[in-house]
């Protein structure tokens, strides 16, 4: 508990010394850059840098206590090209997070579009669980459709499905958590265009 308390004041500080030496900078270099843009760009980063990879170990987690009595994921090699491919997604993922959540025009473009299409309280709560839902079976079902064949071609007791199980397990980790991370990064850009 005061470890994770230590590490939120420290991502809090860590946040406004980005955002406040940003504009200094920025200032300095000459560029135009407004407070609430820049903190849209650093908030985003953080989402994509420190959010994602910790809700996805989290999702992670979960999702095998789920699906196997409450056991936590064992510690089992990942092959080369398997790791390349996670890094990829990684590197792909937050650099998709920055991209959508960060600029200030796709966040204004987005929040006019939301008005037209759910402009009550209740429309647009249901319009963000429709669009969070569908991009998690988006995500999802590449990964399944490519482990679950291969799971089901291998027994039970073959040491290769242990391997099978935690790669598909990473990847619907990785994207739940990714539309997660998406949703909260709108969410805070819609926010911070709003109030700032």
């Amino acid at each position: 508990m005061a470890l994770g308390v230590l590490a939120a004041f420290v991502l809090f500080f860590a946040t406004m010394a980005a955002w406040i030496g940003g504009l200094v900078a920025f200032r300095a270099l000459g560029i135009q850059m407004q407070g609430d843009e820049w903190l849209g760009w650093v908030l985003a980063g953080l989402i994509a840098l420190t959010v994602w990879p910790l809700a996805g170990r989290r999702a992670h987690r979960e999702f095998w206590a789920h699906q196997h009595r409450g056991a936590t994921p064992p510690r089992a090699s990942v092959t080369a090209p398997d790791r390349v491919l996670r890094i990829l997604v990684m590197v792909v993922g937050a650099a998709g997070l920055v991209a959508l959540c960060g600029p200030r025009n796709i966040t204004l473009a987005l929040a006019e579009a939301w008005q037209i299409i759910a402009p009550g309280g209740r429309s647009s709560s249901a319009l963000l669980q429709l669009i969070g839902l569908l991009l998690c079976f988006v995500l999802m079902v590449p990964p399944m459709l490519i482990t679950q064949r291969s799971l089901r071609r291998t027994p039970r007791d073959h040491p290769d499905r242990l391997g099978l199980e935690l790669r598909q397990n990473w990847y619907v980790s990785a994207g739940t958590a990714w539309v997660c991370c998406l949703l909260l990064g709108l969410i805070t850009s819609f926010v911070l265009v709003k109030t700032l």
